[in-house]
């Protein structure tokens, strides 16, 4: 009796191990990622603002929500594994900058956040009082000066692009290794918990972008993806449902809060495939797609690339844009163009090279962001505060100041504006 009791205590213990170590590679569900914290999240101390109902595809259209514009290299700058905000080398964000953003004519901000390096021990992860505390400032000096707002997860998964694997949000080792995955996905769950809690009494202005450009090192053309895409591409699905289900949770505005949704590395082609499924939504009509758009990224990014502008260059934009128009748009699912711009190019040894460039960037600025609105889409322009060294110079801004850096930026602001408009 003493045998069948023992051996019955051992098979269910070893019944709940199995359990639990279950991948979710291969079938976990996300309730596994259940984990209810010993104290109750915090709660930036901000009215309850009340919001509007509307759905996403008419928040967008009745607000005029047309151009945005990015706070790039700041709060998702990092240093040593830890985010900041000026490591970079672009100053503390100020109103004055915001104030600028809007004056210039644009509706949107979005602001990537870098949230490594900020958390506690596990299993609560807990974000540091000070990181949660000066993202919303940057936020609320947003919304004062007039502009709707997105905040995301940005670079904690993205350092694979400088040739190295130390961002918390890896999808190269949730792949290769079902606890690594568990692991990874748990945090994923309690950095958003945390944030919708924050953030929960912030009217429908505010936006939630689940993730920035997830992929495992390649952008999308490594080996291992290109012969088992869908084993990356299910990931960035659930972990896409995962962000919605524990939005919704978190309660207050929340349950109704416009959520920004990327397919696999923020591509356009995997955003139109059929690979990239949507979550479902307890509160339909919230939801919002995005990808970013460079191309061609010898042109846009790489400087490697001085002409810009014929009719094929100019017909691939179109083809580009046009399936998210049948795919979405006609659907009521508002779409957009995450990050898109064209670095400026500088060739002090040849004048007329440089000139070509110049040139060329007015025009693919001018027929992006004009294609952009031909399908219904809203283009954001990247924009990381650099227009020196060697580096991808994007910078429309001085940051301090909140003007245009030079009279060719403030030109191209006046492209994107009048084009969208």
């Amino acid at each position: 009796m003493i045998f069948k009791k023992t051996l019955f205590i051992i098979l269910a213990i070893f019944a709940l191990l199995v359990t639990n170590c279950r991948s979710s590679n291969g079938g976990t569900s996300e309730s596994d990622f259940n984990y209810v914290p010993s104290q109750p999240d915090r709660i930036r101390e901000y009215p309850l603002e009340s919001v509007s109902g509307k759905t996403a595809f008419d928040y967008f259209k009745d607000e005029k929500i047309f151009s945005g514009w990015n706070l790039g290299n700041t709060l998702d700058s990092y240093s040593s594994g830890v985010g900041g905000e000026t490591g970079w080398g672009n100053p503390p964000i100020n109103q004055e900058l915001m104030n600028g953003v809007k004056k210039a004519g644009f509706d949107i901000i979005r602001i990537p956040i870098t949230w490594m390096g900020n958390f506690g021990m596990p299993p609560d992860y807990r974000i540091s009082s000070g990181r949660l505390g000066r993202v919303a400032e940057a936020v609320e000096m947003a919304h004062n000066a007039g502009l709707k707002v997105i905040i995301n997860i940005h670079h904690d998964g993205a350092t694979p692009q400088e040739g190295k694997d130390d961002g918390w949000l890896s999808i190269a080792k949730a792949v290769r290794n079902k606890d690594e995955y568990a692991s990874i996905t748990h945090q994923f769950a309690r950095v958003w918990d945390q944030i919708a809690a924050y953030f929960k009494n912030y009217g429908d202005w505010l936006m939630f972008e689940s993730m920035n450009e997830i992929h495992d090192g390649g952008w999308g053309w490594s080996s291992s993806f290109q012969s088992a895409s869908k084993l990356q591409t299910d990931i960035i699905n659930k972990w896409n449902q995962l962000f919605t289900d524990r939005v919704r949770a978190a309660g207050g505005n929340n349950t109704g809060r416009y959520l920004i949704l990327p397919a696999y590395c923020t591509q356009p082609q995997q955003t139109i495939s059929s690979a990239f499924i949507l979550p479902k939504d307890s509160t339909p009509g919230k939801q919002i797609v995005t990808f970013h758009y460079y191309d061609p990224y010898e042109f846009s990014i790489a400087s490697k690339r001085s002409a810009w502008g014929t009719d094929g260059d100019k017909q691939k934009t179109d083809s580009d844009f046009a399936p998210f128009k049948r795919i979405f748009i006609d659907n009521n699912i508002p779409v957009i163009i995450g990050e898109t711009g064209a670095a400026l190019q500088l060739y002090p040894s040849d004048k007329g090279v440089e000139t070509q460039a110049r040139q060329s960037r007015f025009s693919y600025i001018q027929h992006v962001f004009a294609t952009a609105k031909k399908y219904g889409l809203v283009p954001i322009y990247w924009d990381n505060g650099t227009v020196s060294g060697n580096g991808e110079k994007f910078g429309l801004f001085d940051r301090r100041t909140g003007q245009p850096n030079s009279a060719d930026s403030s030109a191209l602001i006046n492209i994107m504006i009048n084009s969208v408009k």
